[in-house]
């Protein structure tokens, strides 16, 4: 399979440079959620509060929440950078070609003649 950068040079140039943003975009968040897994590691999932009025308890930890949301971007956000490859790679996948003629004629015996 060709590489990112290779399929990306097939694109028109207004479209090369989404896909670098994308590339970018993905790379920044996948960046940011190992610095968060690193840093939720010892965390809970729930923590206790206190508001001050009388009311005590537990909540969900905002930080989990933020990582599901930064999760959900960068899967969001990489699935288009991959849709948007495939998309590239199919148009350019390589047909078949005849590259020598029998008989004035692409077929021989029922089937193509290639190299």
């Amino acid at each position: 399979m060709a590489s990112m950068s290779e399929l990306a040079e097939k694109l028109p140039e207004h479209e090369r440079e989404h896909v670098r943003e994308l590339a970018e975009d993905v790379l920044f968040m996948r960046r940011k959620l190992e610095e968060s897994r690193e840093g939720l590691k010892d965390q809970k999932i729930v923590i206790p509060y206190d508001n001050g009025g009388g009311q005590v308890g537990i909540r969900a930890n905002p930080a989990f929440g933020e990582y599901q949301k930064l999760l959900n971007m960068y899967k969001a956000t990489f699935a288009a950078l991959r849709d948007l490859l495939e998309s590239v790679s199919t148009k350019t996948a390589e047909k078949p070609k005849v590259v020598s003629v029998v008989g004035n004629s692409k077929w021989s015996k029922g089937r193509a003649v290639n190299e």
